[in-house]
């Protein structure tokens, strides 16, 4: 009977470790407004899109990473602006920065007129 309790305690432990990490991977806002606009991205973002990217470049709320983010997310023709893959590169090289942060940095450093299935999936996950 005691070995139940300790097995069922040790399963709520790690179910709810489990849980705690999940929301601490949760997608900022930003984030998940950018997931959005690159998964439906064809070429170059919209007018609209460059509305809420550029409010998310000036709300200082977000982070640095996430204002470079909206930044050569706005100026996609095609692909990533040559001014902007140094700025993504260091992104994606920042071991503090969000798992979701590097991997967008890379997503759009490899954007060629739209992002691959592979990286649309991880940016259905980022809008979540």
């Amino acid at each position: 009977m005691m070995s139940i309790n300790k097995g069922i305690a040790s399963f709520v432990a790690v179910l709810s470790l489990l849980l705690g990490a999940q929301a601490a991977l949760a997608a900022t806002p930003a984030v998940r407004d950018m997931a959005g606009i690159l998964v439906n991205l064809n070429h170059f973002p919209s007018d609209a899109d460059k509305t809420r990217l550029n409010a998310i470049i000036a709300n200082k709320a977000n982070t640095e990473q996430e204002r470079v983010l909206a930044t050569a997310i706005a100026n996609v023709e095609h692909a990533a602006a040559d001014a902007d893959k140094p700025k993504l590169k260091q992104v994606m090289g920042d071991a503090a920065a969000p798992a979701e942060v590097r991997d967008m940095a890379g997503i759009i450093l490899r954007l060629n007129h739209e992002p691959s299935s592979a990286d649309k999936a991880k940016l259905q996950q980022m809008m979540k």
